[in-house]
């Protein structure tokens, strides 16, 4: 298999961005030659890129309301009041503020023959609180059978019950993957979504080297 690796940048999930994720994830399957590759990914992908975007525009909708991220009492009343507007927020309308902020969100896939990666990231951290629920819902969802059990167990309403997440495990899980290899977290003053879908059995997931190479890490 030759190597590829893949870019985009953007700010909201228009259509442009939504038929380059088509195309992403049926070029996958295509070169992986894993039926059922393409629907997953293509859920995968919508989902990452749709909580990151979420995550940017709740942003400039603090800055523009006057709240704060840094503040819990200021923070309590903004994301009640988000959550609120977001079914009708418009992004169109959100796109020149996310640019004059320079608010962006990246989707990058890197495919050999051993793996493949992909990688959703947005240039602003995970905030503390959004960190913890993040974890809790995928430390949730690494033992559940469905996403009605899920959600009994761990929904959560605070910014939404966190199902994009446990169907991301399920499908994982579906297709013979580690959902383990499914991670989140902030690096380099970003937050990252990481998909790691190792092809071939003498591969070692980033994890398992991370722990090899730090023995002594948490």
């Amino acid at each position: 298999m030759e190597p590829s690796r893949k870019h985009l940048s953007f700010h909201v999930l228009d259509s442009f961005v939504r038929d380059h994720i088509q195309s992403i994830s049926e070029e996958l399957e295509t070169r992986v030659k894993l039926q059922g590759l393409s629907q997953t990914l293509h859920f995968i992908l919508l989902e990452l890129v749709g909580n990151a975007v979420k995550a940017n525009l709740k942003r400039v909708y603090f800055k523009k309301h006057g709240y704060s991220l840094a503040d819990p009492e200021s923070y309590a009343k903004g994301i009640a009041e988000f959550m609120q507007a977001y079914p009708t927020i418009n992004e169109e309308e959100y796109r020149d503020s996310l640019e004059d902020l320079d608010i962006t969100v990246e989707i990058t896939y890197d495919l050999n023959e051993d793996r493949l990666l992909i990688f959703v990231e947005n240039n602003v951290i995970l905030l503390e609180e959004e960190e913890r629920r993040i974890r809790r819902q995928l430390a949730g969802s690494s033992d559940i059978k469905n996403i009605v059990e899920f959600s009994m167990a761990y929904g959560d309403e605070t910014e939404g019950r966190g199902l994009g997440l446990a169907m991301i495990v399920l499908l994982m899980k579906d297709l013979g993957f580690d959902p383990g290899h499914f991670r989140v977290y902030n690096r380099d003053g970003r937050a990252v979504a990481r998909v790691e879908l190792p092809l071939s059995a003498d591969y070692t997931p980033i994890r398992d080297r991370y722990r090899t190479e730090h023995p002594d890490a948490p």
